[in-house]
């Protein structure tokens, strides 16, 4: 009973702070150009530079309006912000699928910091990754959807993987 106490509270602190974040950043709606709505996903708020799967370049994405989640535990599945130290690697249908860690003085730097699994147009999946030395925290969070559109089953799980130990001599 606790945990989910401390959990919902949690999650309301990041859709506070969220909110917070992109209202002292937004941007009136005629400063930049729109996108359609093919271009760049409800989804892809991020903005910077991408690379598809197909390793081809893309043009940097812009920032999108996106409406909060119906249901405040979908605000941790959204694409991070870009902060200039993030690779977004969108796949064929323009979607973020992969976020790579590009700060140099970081554990993961070149490393993934989350993935992202879909059906449709709704995230049904995230895989995060924090790399704590010799040790990396994965958070993989799973969510399933009723009929209507609204959350029937969300499912978050965190393991640590301490990698390959070295074999002992003698």
């Amino acid at each position: 009973m606790k945990n989910t106490i401390a959990g919902a509270v949690v999650v309301f602190a990041i859709v506070v702070a969220g909110g917070l974040y992109l209202r002292k950043d937004s941007t009136p709606a005629n400063s930049a150009p729109a996108l359609s709505a093919a271009a760049a996903p409800a989804h892809a708020a991020a903005v910077g530079s991408t690379t598809p799967a197909d390793g081809a370049p893309r043009a940097p994405l812009t920032q999108v309006a996106r409406p909060l989640p119906s249901d405040p535990r979908l605000a941790a599945l959204a694409v991070s912000p870009d902060n200039g130290l993030i690779q977004f690697v969108v796949g064929k249908d323009g979607k973020v699928i992969s976020e790579i860690d590009q700060d140099p003085n970081s554990l993961g730097f070149k490393k993934p910091l989350r993935e992202y699994t879909y059906s449709g147009e709704r995230v049904t999946g995230l895989t995060a990754y924090k790399y704590l030395g010799d040790q990396v925290q994965v958070t993989r969070t799973a969510v399933s959807y009723k009929p209507d559109g609204s959350v029937d089953q969300y499912r978050e799980s965190t393991n640590y993987d301490f990698g390959k130990k070295p074999k002992r001599e003698g």
